[in-house]
């Protein structure tokens, strides 16, 4: 279609230049650079203005916009007339996409008269305008909890396809539903400050960080809605309701916990490459009688007695130091690596061999957080330097290609996690 329109707009102006050439009026000429420009979706288009010869004085060359395309919302145009300058023979205005999601849309100029001067062949130039693609919009989750900080993102896909990993940024407008308790400000604040989930360059969810500022009774409850239209549409979920609970407290944790589930087998196993045998003795060995038990004091302990499986080659009675929440890159949990508030304690003897006939006890560090409104304990081993599995895996990432290895070489892809239930 584009070469068929080419081919045309030769002819037609091949056709009007002969036309031109035994008109014996000496006047210079103006005209459009071509009858014909196509505006594409996402490109800024040079539209130029030709005069026969340069000119001696400024001139200023003004020209009517009309089509079907709205300005200022399919396009925008950087000036309404163009400007020669002495010695100049062509000046270009640019047309920009805007939301451009309208098909059959076009935008029509028309050079106007100026004294002295012959409109020439191209006094109009069409330009159709491409539609850019509609992003149907969907956030990763319809509720969060919001301890110190919560990344809230959001998936996007078009026509049906994930849109993910390109090569600019992309900006989604987003609002605070009036329905909301919290007061922005008060109890919480949006990074930034602005209304938009950002989806930076190589990523794959446009996001916003929400942090904690205050908690109040009745007013912990923040919805970002979607702002639909144009662009943007929306999938299946058009909002998240964001919970202002404020930090994770030590004291959430004291109580005892009962019948760890290992959760993270499949993710590990799918993590795993080039060592067929470094699955085999993954610690799935726990019993629905294992308990542990949290304590506080002028000493904060865990105590483990009550371990019998797998887990008590790892745990030992200990004394806990609380060192902090914060956002933690959970790819066990979603494929597109969910940031979620994870508390860090210490424990002050552990055995990161994770064996019973292999011993190494030191300090390490675990990571937890609370689920099902606190009646679920979701612990993660991050610091472990295994022995009796995982071992082709360990090496691999204790030995980088490049680089130094990182201080917990198994917290991102191969996290034990376990979960436990609160005893009431």
């Amino acid at each position: 279609m584009r070469k068929i329109l080419f081919v045309f707009s030769l002819f037609l102006s091949l056709s009007l230049i002969l036309a031109c050439s035994d008109d014996d009026n000496s006047d210079p000429k103006l005209s459009f650079g071509r009858p014909i420009y196509i505006l594409k979706a996402a490109e800024p288009l040079a539209v130029e203005l030709i005069v026969s010869e340069p000119v001696t004085e400024e001139i200023k060359v003004p020209f009517m916009i009309d089509g079907s395309a709205v300005l200022d919302e399919d396009y925008t145009i950087s000036a309404k007339e163009f400007v020669l300058h002495p010695g100049d023979w062509i000046d270009t205005v640019w047309v920009t996409p805007k939301e451009n999601v309208i098909g059959q849309r076009e935008i029509r100029l028309s050079l106007q008269e100026v004294p002295r001067y012959r409109l020439w062949n191209n006094r109009w130039a069409i330009i159709p305008v491409e539609t850019k693609d509609i992003f149907t919009c969907s956030f990763s989750q319809t509720t969060m909890d919001l301890k110190s900080e919560v990344v809230v993102s959001m998936k996007l896909t078009v026509g049906g396809v994930d849109y993910m990993y390109k090569r600019e940024e992309l900006r989604v407008p987003f609002e605070i539903d009036p329905a909301s308790t919290a007061v922005e400000g008060e109890h919480y604040e949006i990074v930034g400050g602005g209304r938009e989930l950002i989806m930076g360059i190589q990523k794959a969810t446009a996001d916003v960080t929400i942090r904690f500022l205050k908690k109040e009774v009745g007013k912990d409850k923040v919805i970002i809605r979607l702002v639909e239209g144009g662009l943007f549409e929306g999938g299946t979920n058009t909002s998240v309701t964001i919970n202002v609970n404020g930090p994770t407290l030590y004291e959430d944790f004291v109580g005892t916990w009962v019948s760890p589930t290992f959760i993270s087998g499949d993710f590990i196993k799918g993590m795993v490459w080039g060592h067929p045998t470094d699955c085999d003795n993954l610690p799935v060995n726990n019993l629905s009688t294992d308990r542990i038990v949290f304590t506080a004091g002028a000493t904060n302990t865990l105590n483990v007695d009550g371990v019998q499986g797998d887990l008590a080659k790892y745990l030992r009675n200990c004394e806990v130091v609380y060192i902090g929440e914060e956002p933690e890159q959970l790819w066990d949990q979603d494929a597109y690596g969910i940031k979620r508030d994870v508390v860090t304690l210490e424990l002050s003897k552990a055995n990161v061999n994770y064996s019973v006939t292999n011993v190494a006890e030191r300090k390490a560090i675990v990571l937890v957080r609370l689920l099902n409104k606190g009646k679920v304990l979701e612990f993660r081993i991050v610091d472990y330097e295994p022995t009796d599995f995982l071992t082709g895996t360990y090496y691999d990432e204790t030995h980088p290609g490049w680089g130094e290895p990182k201080e917990y070489p198994m917290r991102e892809l191969y996290p034990l996690v376990f979960r436990f239930n609160k005893v009431e």
